[in-house]
């Protein structure tokens, strides 16, 4: 009898922990689709873990690079400093594309909660070798820090970026 105790225990916390955070492959699910658009509500509607499912995702170099591109989209929806890390590395450390992606997400996020985070990942980026980042970078700059942007647009010796940024 004790032993049937112990075993719907375990049993029970392995249920808990199964029906906590929603499957990977759940996930993965949500980010397929031809014509795929964010769906807030129902990223929103998923478990607690689902961020971490998401970083997992946008993390996983064997996965086809737009379901990355798409979990990094997806985690702007949980603003949690786990999210803020793996963002902030990603537009660190990634090829140009992910890294983008990742500066946008962290901005979408973290803009209204945390404006000077976002702002010194924006002051690293200007610096970045490619272009699309450094806009990207310049134009949040722009919103938050204009004495910053404009000596950006200074500094800058492709004429086309910084036409681009002022846009």
């Amino acid at each position: 009898m004790k032993y049937l105790l112990i075993v719907c225990i375990i049993f029970w916390n392995f249920v808990g922990i199964a029906v906590a955070a929603p499957e990977k492959t759940q996930v993965i699910e949500m980010l397929e689709g031809r014509h795929w658009k964010l769906d807030v509500k129902q990223f929103k509607s998923l478990e607690e873990g689902t961020d971490s499912i998401l970083i997992e995702i946008a993390g996983d170099t064997a996965l086809i690079n737009y379901l990355r591109f798409r979990a990094l989209e997806a985690l702007s929806l949980f603003p949690t400093e786990k999210t803020a890390v793996f963002l902030e590395r990603t537009a660190d450390k990634s090829f140009a594309a992910l890294a983008r992606r990742g500066f946008e997400s962290l901005k979408r996020g973290f803009t209204k909660t945390e404006p000077q985070r976002v702002k010194r990942l924006a002051a690293r980026l200007l610096k970045h070798r490619n272009a699309q980042v450094r806009i990207s970078a310049a134009r949040v700059m722009r919103t938050l820090d204009a004495p910053r942007f404009e000596s950006f647009l200074k500094s800058e010796t492709e004429s086309w970026v910084r036409k681009e940024a002022q846009k």
